[in-house]
């Protein structure tokens, strides 16, 4: 899976990041926003997709260690 690497120095989530890290514990409604602002280096739609599924993913298989 791509990762939402920053474009830009910038915050989110009151977290502070310098161009080139990557950006974690975001929703993906928050990586659409900021892919849509450009903070992070472009995600094309496959790329929103395939994150969307593996958050998806992650969060049932959270779901079934409880």
């Amino acid at each position: 899976m791509k990762k939402a690497i920053a474009k830009i120095d910038c915050v989110i989530n009151n977290e502070y990041y310098t161009k080139g890290e990557e950006i974690k514990n975001l929703t993906y409604n928050q990586i659409v926003k900021v892919n849509e602002m450009g903070y992070i280096e472009p995600l094309n739609y496959k790329e929103l997709i395939e994150i969307k599924r593996e958050l998806e993913q992650s969060k049932t298989s959270k779901k079934e260690d409880l």
